[in-house]
């Protein structure tokens, strides 16, 4: 008997369906992860975004014509098929309203993928389904278990007294400010200092964003969110005897330690990320923005459910 965790992709508008389901389903492949199984995808996409509606069609067919993925034409059609879902959908917009079909049709352990919404309102109403529910979810960026941030954090390093991170951010009117790219550079930031941040400023402008922390500690973080140079994701990392740089390791499998995550979580129903410190990232980035938008001012995290 097939013991294989089945799981269902709502979404298939992004690169991670194909790259998650090579890592799911190829056992020839050397980063092959046992135990689940993608089976079948509903292949939602956002008619009003070119970064959805032009790259649906050959995510679709790889689905298919490789791993043999069913295709189903609706969220209810798919969840009898299925024991857990990976929202994909690569537009945070559509996140809310498709998470309500899939409990409304099978409640089941649910991955998000980022963002977990594209505004905190959305965030908001997110969280308060799931906890009404009592369905098991999470959602992170890959970046939060990058390569190399996984084995300083794992190493000696003495007491993390701030940290600096960084990385592309491009800009996308359907995904506010951050809520695009620039999370990834904040995923990497709450890995490293974990939540309690009060309020943050933001100086913006066409070359970057730049995103200071202030933590309940007194501690400070600081993102930076480049749009010109070489798009790079690393961190700079201050310790009590020391200052750690931790670039990305370019030659370690990107999505292999999160797909890692997602199966454990899947097993276990237990999130790696609790919802409440996803919450405190929505209200970061959703506080950045309005920062940006008020020329720098202090902005303080909402991170009520009211």
């Amino acid at each position: 008997m097939n013991s294989d965790i089945r799981i269902g992709l709502v979404g298939a508008d992004t690169s991670h369906v194909t790259a998650f389901t090579k890592l799911l389903n190829d056992t020839s492949d050397p980063a092959y992860i046992p135990g689940a199984k993608v089976v079948a995808c509903y292949p939602s996409f956002s008619d009003d975004w070119d970064k959805s509606y032009t790259r649906i069609e050959g995510f679709r067919s790889e689905l298919q014509g490789k791993y043999a993925v069913a295709m189903v034409e609706s969220i209810e059609a798919l969840m009898g098929q299925v024991d857990a879902v990976l929202l994909e959908s690569v537009d945070g917009r559509r996140h809310l309203d498709e998470l309500r079909r899939i409990i409304a049709a099978k409640p089941c352990p649910v991955y998000i993928d980022k963002p977990l919404a594209a505004s905190l309102a959305d965030a908001k109403a997110i969280i308060r389904l799931l906890k009404e529910h009592d369905i098991p979810a999470w959602s992170s960026s890959s970046l939060r278990y990058e390569a190399n941030l996984d084995k300083f954090l794992a190493g000696e390093h003495g007491t993390i007294t701030g940290a600096d991170t960084y990385g592309p951010c491009a800009l996308e009117p359907t995904q506010p400010g951050l809520y695009w790219y620039g999370i990834h550079a904040v995923e990497e930031l709450y890995r490293i200092l974990g939540p309690g941040c009060r309020k943050v400023q933001c100086v913006s402008s066409e070359q970057a964003d730049v995103v200071t922390g202030e933590w309940s500690d007194g501690r400070i973080g600081v993102m930076r969110g480049n749009r010109t140079g070489k798009g790079e994701f690393g961190a700079v990392v201050y310790c009590e005897d020391d200052v750690y740089c931790v670039p990305r390791d370019k030659q370690a499998a990107l999505y292999r330690p999160l797909l890692e995550q997602i199966v454990g979580f899947l097993e276990t129903k237990v999130a790696p990320v609790p919802l409440e410190e996803t919450l405190e990232i929505m209200a970061f980035i959703e506080a950045a923005n309005d920062s940006a938008t008020a020329g720098g001012k202090a902005v303080e995290l909402d991170t009520s459910l009211d």
